[in-house]
């Protein structure tokens, strides 16, 4: 294994994909932690294509946001080119939902970080093209992540056909329904039209299959409006939650206070046998 790319250090191997080995390193200027992804030698010896990775990559570098993994570095060392990210300690979003439903309010939660990152990196003419839930991390404090922006013909396999916003849209509509039911929409039969699951609110149903039918009549032209609808729901569970308290609560104080009444009836008759042993 190499140990130093410039002022990285390398600290292990973490993966390989399409484009290359992957590692995560240490800046040593800026004492950072970082994931570093080395393209193999044939890739490096095609000028071309490597001359296409940067352009692609300098294009990418440009997205900020809380959700999307940022591309510090576009470098050369010794004829190698290599990339550096941002390194997203976590686990992929697929090994999260391990074809098991998550929770329909942390679903929701992760879906809305991922349409508001999506919308940010849109409003500056840059799409994904390879969305899954193996392209999110879900970081230790439940924050989603995605990888690789800008960067899918390179690392993943980008859906046939011209790549565009409503591409992303339906990626997460995908992405939405896995997390809602544990299996992509193919395995469980759901497309624009059909309800995801008896489990899922209407309204959220909704999102989903307007998210899937990105490109027809009644799908979501922007992302931005996919995320506004999706805290919109958000705000519905919550406060449907918040009406189902009380009903708790009052069977929890009559169960008390019917407690207390027998609390008192057993003292009574203790203190009447007491009175009555003691006449005796």
């Amino acid at each position: 294994m190499i140990e130093q790319l410039d002022h990285y250090k390398i600290l292990e191997r973490i993966g390989a994909g399409s484009l290359g080995e992957v590692y995560r390193g240490r800046d040593t200027r800026l004492g950072r932690t970082v994931a570093i992804k080395l393209p193999g030698t044939a890739f490096q010896a095609d000028r071309e294509r490597c001359e296409a990775l940067t352009r692609d990559a300098r294009a990418a570098s440009v997205l900020s946001h809380p959700n999307i993994a940022t591309l510090y570095e576009i470098s050369d060392e010794g004829g190698r080119l290599f990339l550096v990210f941002e390194f997203v300690p976590g686990e992929p979003l697929k090994r999260v939902i391990a074809g098991r439903p998550l929770n329909v309010r942390r679903a929701v939660d992760l879906a809305t970080q991922l349409a508001d990152a999506l919308a940010d990196a849109h409003a500056l003419e840059m799409t994904h093209g390879g969305l899954t839930s193996d392209t999110i991390m879900v970081t230790p404090k439940g924050n989603a992540k995605i990888l690789d922006f800008g960067l899918a013909k390179w690392t993943s396999r980008p859906p046939g056909g011209d790549i565009d916003r409503q591409t992303d849209i339906r990626a997460l509509g995908a992405v939405l329904v896995e997390m809602l039911t544990g299996k992509p929409p193919v395995a469980v039969g759901t497309s624009v039209g059909t309800s995801v699951g008896p489990s899922v609110p209407p309204e959220l149903n909704d999102v989903v299959t307007r998210a899937l039918d990105s490109r027809g009549e009644s799908g979501y032209e922007a992302a931005a409006t996919c995320a506004a609808e999706l805290r919109s729901v958000a705000a519905m569970l919550d406060a449907r939650a918040a009406s189902a308290e009380p009903s708790r609560l009052v069977p929890m104080r009559r169960e008390r206070g019917s407690r207390i009444w027998v609390v008192l009836a057993v003292v009574v008759a203790l203190v009447a046998l007491a009175a009555i042993w003691r006449l005796l």
